[in-house]
Order: structure tokens, then sequence, then C-alpha cells
């Protein structure tokens, strides 16, 4: 099975001192699709808080080299009741003016959040003028390249364009001129490398010169995890019996002299090395 996008809810935002930011899940969300929030703070005193049953994926990442606002990327395994729910990321940010947008992926299969949409494969680029496209290695058939992109204004974007190992597509763009001295822009796209597993690098999205960031990461329909390497059984390694080792009895040359409760402290370990030789030791003259 491959991950594919699903869908989106609608682009949100604020400015307003002390109100929440609150972007809808997609409309409809069904149990186990992976759900992808995008999330960027004007400034950079303040930014978002985790929702209950979120978690926070990757950031903050800068927003330009010369930093004017911070990007974040969050997730959820979805439970199949979050149909068109709104989720709170706080209600920090002052005046401050603040955007988020949520997404769907179907294609899941197995495995905990962390590892279908893993810490390994994440990275960002802050720039000054245009968005870039990030570098995104994909290690499983079927998985998915994301880039998460956003600018410090409300410019119209593009699709990433200029990048080698496959073709970003699927571009959505969420602008508002009202949130932050400048406006914001969201944009989201995302590239099934030509290789699959393999890896999507360079490009840009071309757009007016204003602050800009991207995040990209790969999302997989199988997480893998750390038992996946113990071995399913260590039994080989050992003997399946000693009990052939054991003498069946003890030579009629050892005079009754000999205490038979010594007997027991053999160890059967050990009974290979006591070779049947030595009974002629045992002199008669000892009984």
């Amino acid at each position: 099975m491959a991950i594919a996008y699903k869908s989106s809810g609608a682009g949100v935002g604020t400015k307003t001192d002390g109100a929440a930011l609150q972007p809808a899940c997609p409309a409809t969300v069904d149990p186990n699709d992976i759900l992808i929030a995008q999330i960027i703070y004007t400034g950079t005193a303040t930014g978002p808080s985790t929702p209950a049953g979120w978690s926070l994926l990757y950031g903050p990442a800068d927003v330009g080299t010369t930093v004017t606002a911070r990007h974040w990327c969050f997730g959820k395994l979805a439970d199949g009741s979050e149909d068109g729910a709104t989720i709170g990321f706080g209600t920090d940010g002052g005046t401050d003016g603040r955007a988020g947008r949520i997404y769907s992926f179907s294609g899941y299969v197995s495995g905990t959040l962390a590892g279908v949409v893993p810490s390994a494969s994440f990275s960002d680029i802050p720039h000054n003028t245009d968005p870039q496209g990030p570098t995104v290695t994909t290690t499983m058939t079927g998985a998915l390249a994301v880039a998460l992109t956003c600018q410090d204004d409300n410019n119209s974007e593009q699709a990433i364009a200029g990048m080698t190992g496959g073709t970003w597509g699927g571009y959505l763009v969420y602008a508002n001129n009202t949130w932050g001295p400048q406006g914001i822009a969201l944009s989201f796209q995302t590239c099934t490398p030509t290789a699959d597993p393999g890896t999507v690098s360079g490009g840009a999205i071309a757009a007016a010169n204003d602050q800009s960031s991207t995040i990209g990461f790969e999302i997989r329909p199988v997480g893998t995890s750390a038992s996946a390497s113990v071995s399913p059984s260590v039994s080989p390694s050992v003997s399946p019996s000693i009990s052939p080792s054991i003498s069946p009895s003890i030579s009629p040359s050892v005079s009754p002299s000999v205490s038979p409760s010594v007997s027991p402290s053999v160890s059967p370990s050990v009974s290979p090395s006591v070779s049947p030789s030595v009974s002629p030791s045992l002199s008669p003259s000892a009984s």
C-alpha cells in the first residue's frame, strides 16, 4: 500500500490577543488516517501548544535566515472521531499573526506515528527570498515525500520547480494579508520519488522575495520498531538435552567403602571428562 494525500481542512489564522488558533480537520477522517498540522507564528517570542492526542513532529523552524517568524509540524494517527473537528493550538501569540492548516493522508498499514513519520527524515531550509525545495529520501516502497512551505507575507506562490529525482505536485496554498505585518502564506505539496524508494532534491518556489521556510519529511505506510531487530528465538544455542552425558551406572570395581552419597555432587555436565579407565585404579584392598 502507498501513502497518498487525501484531504485538508480550511486554513485559518488570527492576530487577536488571547484568541485560540483552531484549524479544522478535513470534513471526513477515517481511523488510521495520518493527520499533519502546519503552523506558523510571526515573530520569535511565542509559539503553539501541542494539542491533546497530537505530537510535535518538528519545529520550531526559522522563517528566513534573518528570522521574522517560525514554523512547526504536528501529527496524529486518527481514531476516526476527527471529522471536521477544530484543533486548538493554544492562545499564546498576543497580537502576532499566526495561522495553520491540517492535511490528511491514507495508506497507513501499521506502526506508531513516530514510525510512519520518522524524525530522521525531517529537515528544514530557512531562506530570505523564495521557499526552497527540500531534500527528502524515502526509505520504503510506497512512502511519500512531503514539503511544507511558508512565507512571512501573503505572496502568490506555485509548485516547486527545478528539482531532481521526482516531481512535486498536489500544490495547495493558504494566503492571508491580515495575519502579521505583511500577511502569511502556507503551502503544501507531495512527491513520490522516481526511484521508489528514492530521493527528491532541490528546486524552489518562484515567489516574491520574502523570508521563507521549508520543512521536508517522509510518510511511510509501515513504521518499524526496535523489536524488529530482535531474533525471534535463541533456543538453538541451548543444548536440547544433557541426559546422554549421565553415566547409567557405577562400575562394579568401585569398592563398597565409597559412600554413595557423593554421587549427587557429580555434575552431569562434566561427565564426559570421566574416563571408564579410572576403575582399575581402585584397589580391591580398599575394602
